[in-house]
């Protein structure tokens, strides 16, 4: 019988809920325990199911104020969505289900102004203007969650009819709603709120002006903003230089003999492949034996750039949260020198194979100047991200030495213990 009376709720079907009803008066009753029939029909919008449950009048006064698993009665739902016709129905049986709150403190009032709901939430201020004064968990009020939820209509409207005082009121952080404004970026709302009043100086607990959070708000969206661009640029850099890596190892340079040597191979390197062909395999790497040194070395500095180029690809698609740490952005982009490192002692291992004897001169003169600009560039680089490291560690050291100077002045002793500005920031 109970689940026939959830799938009556769900549905709307008030005649099936009158045929249950005649076969068990108590059947409401009995299931207004948690999530009732009357929760289901206010949240789906059945306002005639809720008013047939509501003219049961035996049970419509519990019915109205019982709470589900989260602590919402069926006035939670409807205000949650919207409904007004149904909020004006539940109303109607009790006004005072507008005081009942859920596990996290919010009356319905609160849920309104979270979802925007500003036609529902003025009938229900009417009808329990003091409901909208009760802060909810962490001391935060309907402002704050109006603005946590960029909520600028319902904002609006009750920033004109609530008491001044709560305008400026800050959470068991110390955030006001222009805070709370400046920590979301919501640039609207803070141009709202300081034509209202609200007092930009005011600091939170860790010593911040909401200008100071809307700053360091913009910092880490750039930061974050240039970490996405790098993730993207080092993911293609590594497929392109594993497929160079893999394209290398299966085509050689001088080719493979047995006929099997790409077309456009050196023809120096394909006539001393001749003398060979005899002994060699098929398919074997002409170059390996006729240099077997710089084979090696070319196998090895391939496989190095290749297996690197593989790890930076398999961090960024290992589903991991490495991501969000801008510290695995830093090896990737480390493990990427080294891979483009070893990809270019490839190419020049590469030039050597194919060059003649008489043009050794001008390989080693190229490849001189070559390592020598790499080089150069490579201590640049190096040296370019020490000089920004020194300046970070130099600010904040005098950030460290100048908040502990401000500490130490008569005007700054006596501050609430926890009023320091840390390195980061808590909202």
């Amino acid at each position: 019988m109970a689940h026939n009376l959830h799938i009556a709720a769900v549905k709307g079907d008030v005649p099936y809920l009158l045929e249950l009803l005649a076969k068990d008066k108590l059947l409401l009753k009995k299931n207004n325990q948690g999530e009732t029939p009357l929760h289901i029909a206010a949240m789906l919008g059945h306002l005639d199911f809720v008013e047939e449950i509501l003219a049961q009048k035996d049970e419509k006064d519990e019915l109205t104020k019982a709470t589900d698993s989260q602590g919402s009665t069926p006035l939670h739902l409807a205000a949650a969505k919207g409904y007004l016709n149904i909020v004006v129905s539940l109303l109607r049986v009790d006004p005072d289900v507008c005081d009942v709150c859920d596990r996290y403190d919010r009356n319905p009032l609160h849920v309104a102004a979270m979802k925007g709901h500003v036609d529902v939430l003025e009938y229900l201020v009417q009808k329990r203007p003091n409901a909208a004064h009760s802060s909810v968990e962490h001391n935060q009020t309907i402002l704050h969650l109006c603005v946590m939820h960029n909520r600028l209509e319902a904002l609006k409207f009750l920033i004109d009819i609530l008491p001044s005082d709560l305008i400026n009121q800050r959470d068991r952080r110390g955030n006001t709603i222009l805070h709370l404004a400046a920590t979301y970026g919501e640039t609207k709302i803070m141009l709202f709120l300081t034509n209202k009043g609200v007092k930009p100086n005011i600091k939170n607990s860790s010593g911040f002006k909401a200008l100071d959070l809307l700053a360091q708000g913009e910092s880490h969206e750039r930061k974050r903003k240039w970490q996405n661009n790098m993730h993207k640029t080092l993911m293609v850099v590594a497929t392109l230089l594993a497929t160079m890596a893999f394209q290398a190892s299966i085509t050689p340079p001088g080719g493979l003999s047995g006929g099997n040597s790409p077309s456009g191979a050196n023809p120096t390197a394909t006539a001393r492949a001749a003398n060979t062909t005899a002994t060699a395999r098929a398919g074997e790497s002409v170059m390996a034996n006729e240099h077997s040194g710089a084979y090696k070395g070319f196998i090895t500095c391939n496989t190095i750039s290749f297996i690197a180029s593989l790890s930076i690809i398999m961090i960024f698609i290992s589903g991991l949260p490495l991501k969000r740490h801008r510290i695995t952005t830093w090896i990737a982009m480390l493990v990427t020198w080294i891979a483009i490192t070893f990809m270019a002692v490839t190419y020049f291992i590469s030039v050597f194979v194919f060059t003649p004897p008489k043009e050794e001169t001008t390989y080693i003169i190229a490849v001189g100047l070559a390592v020598l600009a790499w080089v150069g560039l490579m201590v640049f680089l190096f040296l370019c991200h020490l000089i920004r490291l020194i300046l970070k560690l130099v600010r904040k050291v005098l950030h460290f030495v100048r908040e502990r100077w401000t500490r130490g002045r008569p005007e700054g002793r006596g501050r609430p213990e926890g009023q320091g500005r840390p390195e980061g920031y808590t909202v």
